[in-house]
C-alpha cells in the first residue's frame, strides 16, 4: 500500500505523502491528488476530503458496499494518530482488504463456472431449436 510506504517508511506527513502518492503512475494517483486538492484548497479535513473524493471516485471504481465502507473508514483515522497507531490501522485495514479481495476471488470462480454452464446450455439449446 502506497499511503503506507510513504507515511510510516518515508515518515512523510500526510498531506506530503497524498502529494507524493499523486505524483506516480498507478490508479490511486488521481485520488491521491483529489484528496490533497480537496484538504488544501477548501480547506477540508482530511476525512472530509477523503470522503468528498470517494464520492467523485465512485463512478470509476466497481467496489462492493463492505469495501467503500472500508474505504471510508479509512479516511476518518488517517492522520488523527501516531505513527504507530497509524501503522496498527493500516494493517488492519490491509487484513480487512485482503479479505474482501478473497471474497471476490471466490465469487468470481463461482460465477465463471455458473457463466460457462448457461454458455454450454444455450448452445445445446439453440442447436436444438435449429434442428
Amino acid at each position: 500500500m502506497e499511503l503506507e510506504n510513504e507515511i510510516l517508511y518515508m515518515s512523510r506527513p500526510l498531506g506530503q505523502a497524498l502529494l507524493s502518492i499523486s505524483a506516480k503512475k498507478g490508479m490511486m494517483s488521481p485520488f491521491a491528488k483529489r484528496v490533497f486538492e480537496m484538504q488544501s484548497n477548501m480547506e477540508l479535513t482530511i476525512n472530509k476530503a477523503w470522503e468528498k473524493s470517494l464520492d467523485e471516485f465512485r463512478e470509476q471504481w466497481v467496489l462492493h458496499q463492505e469495501e467503500w465502507d472500508l474505504m471510508l473508514s479509512i479516511g476518518s483515522v488517517l492522520g488523527k494518530t501516531d505513527r504507530a497507531g497509524q501503522k496498527s490501522y493500516i494493517e488492519l485495514m490491509r487484513a480487512k482488504l485482503s479479505l474482501q479481495e478473497k471474497k471476490a476471488e471466490s465469487d468470481r470462480a463461482q460465477k465463471e463456472k455458473l457463466y460457462k454452464s448457461l454458455g454450454v446450455l444455450g448452445g445445446l439449446a439453440t442447436v436444438l431449436v435449429l434442428i
